[in-house]
């Protein structure tokens, strides 16, 4: 397991890299993605709250199963997102100590995901 000491030095690093690197220079005020899934057809729709790094696939919200990116393309206008991909903060990073992947996915600007309650767009 990752020491605190190390998290904060590795989690400094990854907001410095998003204040200055290109990568990190993008458009949010819309960015959204679809997911459809491969078994009930069903599409999860995500925003983007924070520049980083998402999956190519992700868990079916309906049914359960694998669903895939449409890489940034809406097909499902009328459909409002229910996912956010968010960069945690220092203190969720710290609780991501005892689940290394996850960590290491942050950690190298990856985002998570969680419900959206309301948004508007």
């Amino acid at each position: 397991m990752r020491s605190q000491r190390e998290v904060q030095k590795s989690y400094n690093k990854l907001l410095q890299d998003v204040k200055t690197k290109e990568f990190y220079k993008i458009d949010l005020s819309n960015r959204v993605n679809c997911y459809c899934c491969t078994n009930c057809s069903h599409i999860t729709k995500t925003i983007d709250v924070d520049a980083g790094v998402t999956p190519m696939m992700f868990t079916c919200e309906n049914c359960k199963e694998t669903a895939r990116s449409s890489f940034y393309k809406d097909i499902a206008p009328y459909q409002k997102p229910t996912i956010q991909w968010y960069r945690p903060e220092l203190g969720e990073a710290m609780k991501l100590r005892k689940n290394e992947p996850l960590l290491s996915h942050v950690l190298a600007g990856g985002l998570m995901s969680k419900d959206i309650e309301s948004v508007s767009l």
